[in-house]
């Protein structure tokens, strides 16, 4: 959406919602309004009040024909008065005026009270106005029902418009609100259409990136059978070809002894090559399922350190330097599996140190764990080649030459997490590489 679409879209939306809670404002108005008029009105039912005026009247008059006592005539009297001057005051005086016939009223009012009983009027006078006033609130009954009924109409009226008007603000409101809502849900699909969009092009990147690795991992892996299995055979035509090229002169046993020596290392790099690859094989089918005991990793890490100098013909024992640890180290782990990632990470050390440095190798616990350092003294690795080590096939700079598969790392790293534990790689201070090998501790598991 650029800049302009979007304000106008905004200023679009915002005008809806004025106008919805403008109508909606309107319609509670109009409903205020209308409540109003539903009130009973002060002024209502006059006819009713005019009729008990005149029955009074009438009741004077029958009072004052029946010769009753001064006492009623006079209760009469004042019943009369009271009702003609209830007619004059508020809103009765007004609707009398509205219909013009106030001034009458008063005049007969006054009149009355000038024959008042009390004052020893005439009876003779009073009997006959009070007959007029009868024959008066007779007559202006029907103008007073006339006016009621036309007052009524007006409102009905009214009324009307105010509900018409109402119903066409709700209408209105009705028709922004759904205007507003159309756009709400189109905006709703814009953002959904956009956000399948971003995850169809996250999809589509992951899938380029894992396409990415696995031509990387076939080119390392072309690149591991080109070097690591060529380089083991060629050494091994090399000793044959020097054996069987004397021709009839008898080999020297010494000749013999060496070049086999030669031919079993060759071969078994080229075991130990292919026992690494079956062994991931087998990891990522899930096919391996360690067998957790309580072992002393202290007695483990001795025993693989001397599995490897009775297979290296080279390798001084000198080099490895393990700390004496007096207190049980014990770790729940498979002791196969864990040989295999100690036996990694010491022939790493041996190999990328110098063959006068020594490799320090370490065990310790902590409150969760059991921990083997294998401390080298090379060449080392950058904090961009550690965060890499561990990818299948990654070799560090400086050592696509030496043997390796570029496996052991990754290797290392899944079989400890099998059993619950952590392979890591940290530069050492003075130089070199620390490969810890973290094991659950036997009675913190």
């Amino acid at each position: 959406m650029t800049g302009t679409g979007g304000r106008a879209r905004y200023l679009w939306l915002g005008g809806l919602v004025v106008i919805c809670l403008g109508l909606l404002g309107l319609a509670a108005w109009q409903l205020v309004v209308l409540e109003r008029q539903m009130r009973i009105d002060a002024t209502e039912n006059m006819i009713w009040v005019f009729g008990q005026t005149q029955i009074e009247a009438l009741n004077l008059a029958l009072a004052l024909s029946d010769e009753a006592t001064p006492q009623q005539i006079q209760t009469r009297f004042d019943i009369v008065v009271s009702r003609l001057t209830l007619l004059e005051d508020g809103p009765q005086r007004r609707f009398l005026e509205d219909a013009g016939i106030s001034e009458t009223l008063a005049g007969w009012r006054n009149g009355l009270l000038a024959l008042d009983p009390a004052q020893d009027a005439d009876p003779v006078g009073l009997r006959a106005h009070v007959t007029a006033l009868v024959a008066a609130l007779r007559a202006k009954a029907s103008l007073v029902m006339s006016h009621e009924w036309q007052i009524q109409a007006t409102r009905l009226d009214s009324l009307r418009q105010l509900h018409l008007l109402a119903l066409a603000s709700v209408l209105g409101a009705a028709a922004a609100g759904l205007g507003l809502v159309a756009i709400l849900i189109d905006r709703e699909r814009r953002l959904m259409s956009g956000r399948l969009d971003r995850l169809r092009a996250e999809k589509l990147a992951s899938d380029l990136e894992r396409e990415r690795k696995t031509s990387e991992n076939h080119r390392r892996f072309a690149d591991l059978i080109a070097h690591q299995f060529r380089t083991p055979l060629a050494v091994i035509d090399s000793a044959m070809h020097r054996l069987t090229r004397r021709g009839e002169s008898p080999v020297p046993p010494e000749l013999i002894a060496q070049k086999a020596t030669v031919s079993r290392e060759a071969v078994a790099r080229l075991v130990k090559l292919t026992d690494t690859a079956l062994m991931m094989s087998r990891l990522e089918a899930d096919a391996v399922l360690p067998s957790l005991r309580a072992h002393d990793l202290r007695d483990l890490v001795t025993s693989v350190i001397d599995d490897l100098m009775a297979t290296a013909r080279d390798r001084d024992p000198a080099r490895i330097r393990q700390s004496v640890q007096t207190e049980p180290t014990v770790a729940l782990c498979d002791p196969m599996l864990t040989a295999e990632i100690l036996s990694n990470l010491l022939r790493n050390a041996l190999l990328y140190s110098p063959p006068d440095c020594r490799v320090d190798v370490s065990v310790s616990q902590s409150r969760d764990y059991v921990v083997c350092r294998v401390e080298d003294r090379g060449k080392g690795m950058s904090p961009d080649e550690i965060e890499c080590a561990f990818d299948r096939f990654y070799r560090g700079s400086g050592h696509e030459t030496l043997p390796g598969s570029g496996l052991g790392l990754t290797l290392a790293r899944h079989l400890a997490r099998i059993q619950g534990g952590e392979v890591t790689l940290m530069e050492r201070d003075e130089g070199g590489l620390i490969a810890a090998l973290y094991l659950p501790r036997e009675d913190a598991a």
